[in-house]
């Protein structure tokens, strides 16, 4: 079973916080703050993966992954099985949006 572990994106002063209880969710979840999940992996350099994170993976190749939840896990649970420490973590969606662009030029050129 993973740890739940929650962080939060404050939208308008543009700042990451690690520091804040569980119960607080519903308070956070809101307009003012978008809350994200770890998910119970680590990257390569033992950093927890969060959802919303970008990932250099070089699992099946190298690639970007975008950490998001769908219906019954995390897109990473492919992960799993030792691959996350095969990726990177090189940023986030709210930090690094460059990295998207980057990302989507990129594929677009291929």
């Amino acid at each position: 079973m993973r740890e739940m572990k929650f962080r939060a994106w404050h939208n308008k002063d543009k700042f990451m916080t690690y520091k804040f209880e569980r119960w607080l969710i519903s308070v956070f979840n809101n307009k003012k703050y978008h809350v994200m999940q770890y998910t119970g992996l680590k990257d390569k350099n033992n950093k927890e993966i969060y959802e919303g994170d970008i990932l250099l993976n070089d699992y099946y190749g190298k690639s970007q992954i975008i950490v998001k939840w769908i219906a019954d896990g995390f897109n990473v649970n492919l992960l799993s099985k030792g691959g996350a420490k095969k990726c990177e973590i090189i940023g986030n969606i709210y930090q690094n949006s460059e990295l998207i662009q980057e990302s989507t030029k990129e594929g677009m050129k291929q």
